[in-house]
């Protein structure tokens, strides 16, 4: 009987660990924040198309024209936004990643590739809170829908996708300056806006304060007396009849 027990506790133990939440898998439920940035280098000279869509919890909240630097749309957290003070100078951020990834793209020498039509740059900066409470921050670079190039920002680390790739990681790893940039954008400006978007979503969905006891107690002795006078009211006429 004790045997069968332990077996059974054994075989349930991976159930028991992902319901707690001690899965080493990355949870589905994880809050992040991403930027989708495209850069589109156009067949007229200096002329380049730039879009960012932003993304919470993998729901558009944002799509920002970083060429004309105008803000195109907002969803649902419209009033949530205005009311930041960090949105300033978010699109500010912005505004600068955009120009900085419209003055590489030229540069940008790729091999064993061909695109289909005009040269189209697609970066993807996100940062993810984990369950420790702790935001990871990353990059992810590519070519019409294809991954080429992975940065990760915590340890400063490029990684080759597609091996087109290649002479990309070379002079992006070789410019400290530009790989800072990227380290400073997702590990410092993503992770305030993340913390600040969760903390103000925290405090909407905050439930309001039950009634105190004080308020309860007055009302329950409102009553009381209310009964009492009415009880009154009507025993009282009984002893006051001639007999």
């Amino acid at each position: 009987m004790a045997a069968s027990a332990s077996a059974a506790f054994f075989l349930s133990l991976p159930l028991l660990l992902l319901l707690s939440g001690w899965s080493g898998e990355r949870r589905a439920d994880a809050d992040s924040l991403c930027y989708n940035f495209t850069i589109i280098h156009l067949p007229r000279p200096g002329q380049q198309w730039c879009k960012v869509q932003g993304q919470l919890d993998q729901k558009n909240f944002l799509s920002y024209d970083c060429g004309i630097d105008r803000v195109l749309s907002v969803g649902r957290l419209e009033e949530q936004l205005n009311a930041t003070d960090g949105w300033g100078r978010q699109l500010e951020m912005l505004r600068e990643v955009g120009q900085r990834l419209r003055l590489e793209l030229p540069g940008i020498e790729l091999e064993d590739f061909t695109p289909s039509g005009l040269i189209r740059l697609q970066a993807r900066m996100s940062c993810e809170c984990e369950a420790d409470g702790h935001i990871h921050g990353s990059w992810q670079f590519g070519f019409d829908g294809q991954r080429f190039l992975l940065f990760d920002s915590h340890n400063g680390k490029w990684t080759v996708v597609h091996a087109g790739a290649r002479r990309m990681k070379e002079k992006w790893e070789e410019d400290r300056e530009l790989t800072a940039f990227f380290q400073k954008v997702s590990t410092g400006d993503c992770r305030s806006w993340l913390r600040d978007f969760l903390m103000r979503r925290e405090k909407r969905l905050e439930p309001t304060a039950p009634p105190t006891m004080s308020s309860g107690t007055a009302q329950l002795r409102a009553t009381a007396t209310t009964l009492g006078l009415c009880c009154l009211c009507l025993i009282l006429p009984c002893f006051l009849l001639p007999i």
